[in-house]
């Protein structure tokens, strides 16, 4: 059976590909606070005989101060930069102008290191961001496995035993019947027109409103309300398949909601703390777990979201060292200040609804 579905977008998304905007391939316009990314063999083949002249002679110099000759020679001709542009925080855009200035080679390093900015998964073909089946069928797992370990009702028994030991006796199947194999999630394509956006990833302790500078890093975001479209389909075991448990939409996608509205209520209890703003889910409030399920991905869902509650042992650092918890100590938080003054602008990652049409 193949379901129609639309995923809405509640709060900043980011899912890593493994690869960054390079300030080799980018320049910043610092008065419109807009990154511009190109393809570096274009801008070349612009070039004249005495422009090409000069930046060979950039390119050959050894020295970090090359870095800033070669961003100053971009900027000089950036009315003929053309490629995506994505707006960057005032904060970004001043940091850029401030590195370009710089006249120490190791701070001009340093500096630019900074400007090395995950991007969020995206097609190949087309250039629009994406969301990897695999990151929703993931998430969607974690969230059906603990919905039967609390269905089974005797969580203490599993403890000490490892996650795949306890996944394959609640899934009754290893990898060749692990049911899981009978659900194919699309990737989901954007619905319209989307932009994506650079923001903070701001790491704050959930004890006090303390964060660290260091990390407080440029990441590339699917911003809030934007809404996705793609498909899960759900096959019947084949006879002598081995596959034991057979999957059914609507339980899976109650058991996730489930989960995942857990740790969206503990998250309102932190804001009342915290001070920062949460998605507002309002207009699926209503028709929750019938045909909106609340489902969270991608990078800073935090160590809950890809947990059992009853048996979550989260690694965290302490005063005393590493310790083994229950809950994080620290939250992730989407900021478009790199270290604000009071957090009511800044929001938890990852957070979506998942409509069944």
């Amino acid at each position: 059976m193949i379901y129609n579905i639309r995923l809405h977008i509640l709060s900043p998304v980011h899912i890593g590909c493994d690869q960054s905007y390079s300030p080799i391939n980018f320049v910043i316009d610092t008065d419109k606070s807009i990154l511009t990314e190109f393809d570096l063999w274009d801008f070349i083949n612009s070039l004249n005989e005495k422009e090409w002249d000069k930046l060979r002679e950039i390119s050959e110099n050894s020295s970090s101060i090359s870095l800033v000759h070669l961003y100053r020679f971009y900027a000089e001709r950036k009315d003929r930069v053309k490629g995506k542009t994505i707006p960057i925080p005032t904060e970004l855009a001043e940091r850029y102008r401030q590195v370009k200035q710089f006249k120490n080679e190791q701070d001009m390093l340093k500096g630019f290191n900074e400007f090395e900015i995950p991007k969020t998964f995206y097609n190949l073909y087309s250039g629009l961001p994406i969301i990897p089946g695999t990151s929703i069928k993931g998430s969607i797992r974690t969230a059906y496995v603990e919905g039967l370990l609390k269905e089974k009702g005797d969580i203490k028994n599993y403890r000490g035993q490892r996650y795949n030991e306890i996944e394959e006796d609640l899934l009754r199947g290893k990898i060749k019947t692990d049911p899981f194999k009978l659900l194919k999630v699309s990737d989901f394509e954007p619905e319209d027109k989307i932009e994506t956006e650079i923001i903070f990833q701001l790491n704050v302790r959930k004890l006090n409103n303390i964060s660290r500078e260091t990390l407080s890093v440029p990441i590339e975001v699917i911003p809030k309300n934007n809404v996705f479209k793609g498909t899960i389909s759900i096959e019947k075991p084949l006879p002598r398949s081995g596959i034991k448990r057979e999957l059914e939409l609507m339980d899976i996608l109650s058991k996730t909601h489930y989960h995942y509205a857990g740790i969206f209520t503990r998250e309102i209890d932190l804001k009342k703390v915290k001070g920062f703003s949460l998605p507002e889910i309002s207009n699926f409030k209503e028709n929750f777990r019938k045909k909106y399920f609340l489902l969270r991905i991608g990078k800073h869902s935090g160590a809950e979201a890809v947990t059992w509650e009853g048996l979550r042992q989260i690694k965290v650092r302490t005063r005393e060292g590493r310790r083994t918890m229950e809950s994080p100590t620290t939250i992730w938080l989407a900021s478009k200040q790199k270290k604000p003054s009071n957090l009511t602008q800044t929001m938890p990652f990852g957070w979506t609804v998942l409509e069944v049409l």
